[in-house]
């Protein structure tokens, strides 16, 4: 990670998510890095770690195709503070993946659910389409619609109201996928295609993660860390030397 390093920050601070980054800079992360500050991240928002591990794997995924991975879990991970698991959760049901009560599903949650039945009824798509929403973020479920793309063998086709996304068997993204990301709550409708797409796939560039991105991160990763203190610090180490 290529980040600027400030003299009046403690080099070892066990309260920190990652090194320190100076005030007002951003970085350059690796996929790695990015998985595990924003695996860190969901967890101090309160996902379990099944969830935030597939959080992490999401953001690195679509970082590692040129798309804002990091600032689009913020952006969800503020969205859904507060609101309870049964309204962000879906409900599953033969064609269709529904929010409780009408609200934005979580879109983690969502591709987490449409990876599981990928190969069970309520995923069929054989003669109609699924239909999925309202989810928030929905840029988010690239990277799941791409493994529900493997498991299928054939490519996915996201349709909303203002464009369409591809995703392909060996993990191409193909269509509105910078328009999708500037999607806050969307419905749509998700189908098979058996045929290789005609598009243009998306471009990969590397992804500098904004000063504000990092931070917003790094401070739901740190509810997950005991801030140092003298307490903290009293009970660390052996008592007495461990040398026979």
């Amino acid at each position: 990670m290529t980040v600027a390093h400030q003299t009046d920050i403690e080099p070892n601070d066990p309260t920190r998510s990652g090194p320190p980054v100076q005030a007002g800079t951003g970085a350059r992360l690796s996929q790695n890095e990015i998985a595990q500050l924003c695996l860190k991240a969901a967890r101090g928002a309160g996902m379990s770690w099944g969830l935030a591990e597939k959080a992490g794997f999401a953001a690195a995924w679509m970082a590692g195709r040129g798309l804002d991975g990091p600032g689009a879990l913020l952006a969800q991970l503020r969205d859904a503070m507060g609101r309870p698991w049964h309204e962000i959760c879906p409900v599953v049901a033969p064609g269709a993946f529904r929010a409780e009560g009408g609200g934005g599903l979580c879109p983690i949650a969502l591709g987490a659910a449409l990876c599981d039945h990928a190969r069970l009824p309520e995923t069929a798509m054989d003669e109609t389409a699924l239909r999925v929403g309202p989810v928030d973020h929905p840029v988010l479920l690239l990277a799941f619609l791409s493994d529900f793309a493997r498991t299928r063998g054939a490519a996915v086709r996201l349709v909303w109201p203002r464009g369409t996304v591809l995703l392909t068997a060996d993990g191409a993204i193909c269509g509105d996928a910078e328009a999708l990301a500037r999607e806050t709550r969307l419905d749509a409708e998700l189908s098979v295609a058996a045929a290789a797409p005609e598009e243009t796939p998306l471009t990969c560039a590397p992804l500098y993660v904004p000063a504000e991105t990092l931070s917003g991160l790094d401070a739901f990763a740190l509810r997950t860390t005991v801030p140092a203190s003298e307490a903290s610090r009293a009970g660390a180490g052996a008592a007495a030397g461990d040398n026979d």
